[in-house]
């Protein structure tokens, strides 16, 4: 049995090419298939045939060079399925997100629901728990299709476009939270979001966590931070606070 969910996996600089595989992996480790896997790449991508060619149901599109919105939507006007969950190339989903989301969808609770993360370093080491409090990064999220048509990412933006969009469609995207860690956020040293003060603060977390005895004490700190802001929705933002997406 399959869902009606088509995971669409942007990978749009060489930099993803070591975490590609494993980010296709999750997708197809699903306890509930998606429908289909769309690998969005840049036009000169030589490499990536090669890797997707051992995944099943994955199909690779290629664009020019362009933001973090334009590439997503390649693959959203290209789906079928009611359902769509973006992934970021460097990212992984848990065994269990397609079903827990597309159960929470099915009953018509909302046109977006966003799962909790596990942010890990480079290397792939969990050392921090998500807040989770205002937003879910893209790689957590699961959106109707119809929803990301009528409403599109802004394909111009070079930063916050996801946070943008979420604050934008505040009134009109029913957004709820699925308070379970059912994702990854790899932070990488060096990424497009490097500038972002948040993306900042991950990363020295992240260095942080190379001490043993300190990554212990991260991982305690904030798990306890994230069960005290459980919930099940989301803080709405008031207005658009560049930075404040992930926290």
């Amino acid at each position: 049995m399959r869902s009606d969910v088509t995971a669409i996996v942007t990978c749009m600089t060489d930099a993803e090419r070591p975490f590609i595989r494993e980010a296709l992996q999750s997708v197809q480790d699903q306890t509930l298939p998606c429908e289909e896997t769309i690998v969005v790449v840049l036009e000169s991508n030589s490499w990536i045939d090669d890797i997707a060619a051992d995944f099943p149901r994955t199909r690779v599109m290629r664009r020019p060079p362009g933001w973090e919105g334009a590439s997503r939507h390649t693959a959203v006007d290209a789906a079928r399925t009611e359902f769509v969950a973006f992934l970021d190339g460097d990212d992984v989903w848990l065994p269990t997100k397609t079903s827990r989301q597309l159960e929470f969808l099915r009953h018509d609770r909302g046109d977006l629901v966003g799962a909790d993360y596990i942010m890990t370093t480079e290397e792939g080491k969990p050392f921090a728990y998500g807040l989770c409090r205002y937003q879910a990064p893209p790689s957590a999220w699961m959106v109707r299709r119809e929803t990301m048509v009528r409403y599109p990412l802004d394909p111009n933006l070079a930063l916050y476009v996801d946070w943008s969009w979420w604050v934008n469609t505040r009134h009109t995207v029913r957004k709820f939270r699925l308070a379970e860690p059912l994702m990854k956020y790899r932070v990488r040293r060096q990424s497009l979001s490097s500038p972002v003060p948040d993306k900042r603060r991950k990363l020295a977390l992240a260095n942080l966590s190379s001490i043993p005895t300190a990554r212990l004490l991260i991982l305690a700190a904030t798990y306890g931070l994230y069960r005290l802001h459980r919930r099940s929705d989301y803080i709405p933002p008031k207005e658009l606070t560049r930075g404040a997406a992930a926290t």
